[in-house]
C-alpha cells in the first residue's frame, strides 16, 4: 500500500508517520504535515474558482439544496406518517439556516478529481484544519436508517448531518457546518473565510491543470505565507494522482 501512495521523493514522510499520520498520503512525499491538534483537508475545485479563493482569502459554502447528492440529510425515514411529517419539517428548517463546506481528507483518487477539479483541470486546495467540534466526518452506509421513537441526541445530530451513501466514500470527506447568518455573504452566495482554524497549506494543479505554475506560485507567495505550491501527475503504475516530484518546491528548512 505504501508504493501506491508515494511516488517522487520522500520529502516529509517520515515527519508524517511520526505524526501518528499515513505515509501513504498524497501529500506526505511534497508538504510537511500538519501541527498537533491540526487535520490536513483538502477542497476541490475549478481553477478559476481556486485562484479566486486565493486572492479573497475564502471558500464558498454550500446549501443543502444545492448539493449533488439527492440523499443529502435524508439519512433517516419514518413508518409513522406523523414522525416523518415532523423529520421532514427539521429537513427543511435545517437545510434553509446551515450550510457546510466540504474537504476530503487525501487528494489521490483520481474519481475524486474527475468529479470536482473540473476533469482533472482543477486546483486542490490543502488546509490545516483545527480537529474539535469544527469538523464532522462524514460515514458511509448501506442503508437508510429508521428514526429513533425518542428524542434525538447529540449522536443522531451528527448522524443526520454527516452520513451519506456507501458508494460515496471514495471521496473520504470531512465537513465544516456553518449557520448562513455566520457566513459572508457576497452576490447572493456565502462564504467561510481563512483563519486560524481553517489556515492554506498547499495549492496543487491538476495534472490537465492549464495555469502556469510559476504565476500561480508568485500570486500565492503574495497573499499567503508557508504555502507549498505545486502540480500533480498521474503515477505510472498505479491508478492515483500523486505530487509531480519535478515541480515539488524544496524542502524548507
Amino acid at each position: 500500500m505504501a508504493r501506491l501512495a508515494i511516488g517522487g521523493a520522500d520529502l516529509y514522510r517520515a515527519e508524517w508517520i511520526s505524526r501518528g499520520l499515513s505515509g501513504a498520503a498524497a501529500s506526505a512525499t511534497a508538504a510537511p504535515p500538519p501541527p498537533p491538534n491540526f487535520t490536513r483537508l483538502y477542497h476541490l475545485c475549478g481553477a478559476a474558482h481556486a485562484l479566486e479563493n486565493i486572492q479573497k482569502s475564502r471558500l464558498k459554502v454550500s446549501t443543502f439544496r444545492e448539493s449533488n447528492d439527492p440523499f443529502e440529510l435524508s439519512v433517516f425515514f419514518s413508518t409513522d406518517p406523523a414522525q416523518q411529517r415532523r423529520l421532514d419539517q427539521f429537513v427543511d428548517d435545517v437545510a434553509r439556516r446551515f450550510g457546510v463546506v466540504c474537504f476530503s481528507d487525501d487528494w489521490r483518487d483520481p474519481v475524486y478529481w474527475s468529479h470536482y477539479a473540473e476533469r482533472h483541470r482543477g486546483i486542490a486546495l490543502g488546509f490545516d484544519v483545527l480537529e474539535d467540534d469544527f469538523v464532522l466526518q462524514v460515514e458511509y452506509v448501506e442503508n437508510r436508517i429508521e428514526f429513533p421513537n425518542r428524542e434525538p441526541e447529540g449522536r443522531d445530530v451528527d448522524i443526520f448531518l454527516g452520513t451519506k451513501f456507501e458508494s460515496w466514500q471514495y471521496e473520504r470527506e470531512r465537513r465544516i457546518m456553518l449557520k448562513l447568518t455566520d457566513a459572508d455573504q457576497d452576490g447572493g452566495f456565502w462564504f467561510e473565510r481563512f483563519g486560524p482554524k481553517m489556515a492554506l497549506r498547499e495549492v496543487v494543479l491538476a495534472p490537465l491543470c492549464h495555469e502556469d505554475i510559476t504565476a500561480i506560485r508568485a500570486s500565492v507567495d503574495a497573499v499567503h505565507r508557508d504555502v507549498r505550491t505545486y502540480r500533480a501527475r498521474l503515477a505510472e503504475e498505479f491508478f492515483c494522482v500523486i505530487p509531480d516530484e519535478r515541480i515539488v518546491p524544496a524542502r524548507t528548512p
